[in-house]
């Protein structure tokens, strides 16, 4: 497809993995406390941000884009996500700017997405950050090693105590469970407005999207 979108990069859109709602209790708990972005973003992994902002006014996905998007996601199956909060890591920005962070235990299948979504839309501008993608779900924001222990030891206890409610969860008392089967577009307004789902697709051929849900029942 003819990559034709003359579109500039905006930090009001971002393409997304979002958590699902039944696991993100935990999540939300501690980033209400730590993480000031509490209110603009709901919980989220980037795939590309900044990204193309749509003209229209509309509460909805611009054609074109979604196409694209589709285009992508229609090779990559969906595939299982475990958030391992046992061990959660760190970004250091500099010395009084830390970021705790939640990721996945592999990254092959999100990384494989991620670089296939890039590729589709290198043209427009999206260019690849000089670290490594790295996946994640950002909790909270710390200032010293002693804010960054006491997020790392809150999101943890969170996390245990909310899968402790789950039989199902007991040999994994810390690590989230998440079947990866869609991509969201997020948009907002205003640098001060909250992301809302403008566009939502989902991963892999209809065929497979059902032999997959299927097969992760129970």
């Amino acid at each position: 497809m003819a990559k034709q979108l003359p579109v500039k990069l905006s930090h009001k859109s971002a393409l997304v993995l979002l958590p699902p709602s039944r696991i993100t209790a935990p999540i939300e708990a501690i980033r209400s406390v730590y993480d000031k972005q509490f209110l603009r973003w709901p919980p989220h992994i980037n795939l590309l941000y900044p990204f193309l902002a749509s003209p229209s006014e509309s509460c909805k996905l611009k054609h074109d884009i979604r196409i694209r998007i589709e285009q992508v996601a229609r090779a990559i199956p969906p595939f299982h996500m475990s958030l391992e909060s046992d061990q959660p890591g760190v970004f250091h920005h500099n010395l009084k700017n830390k970021t705790v962070w939640l990721g996945p235990t592999t990254y092959s299948n999100i990384r494989k997405l991620q670089a296939a979504l890039y590729s589709e839309f290198s043209v427009n501008g999206v260019d690849r950050d000089r670290r490594p993608f790295m996946p994640h779900i950002s909790v909270g924001k710390a200032q010293s090693q002693g804010g960054v222990d006491e997020i790392s030891v809150e999101i943890t206890k969170s996390i245990s105590e909310f899968l402790s409610h789950n039989a199902e969860k007991d040999d994994k008392p810390t690590t989230l469970e998440w079947y990866v089967d869609r991509v969201h577009v997020l948009e907002r307004k205003d640098e001060k407005d909250r992301f809302k789902i403008v566009g939502t697709i989902s991963l892999g051929e209809p065929s497979t999207r059902v032999e997959q849900a299927t097969t992760s029942v129970g």
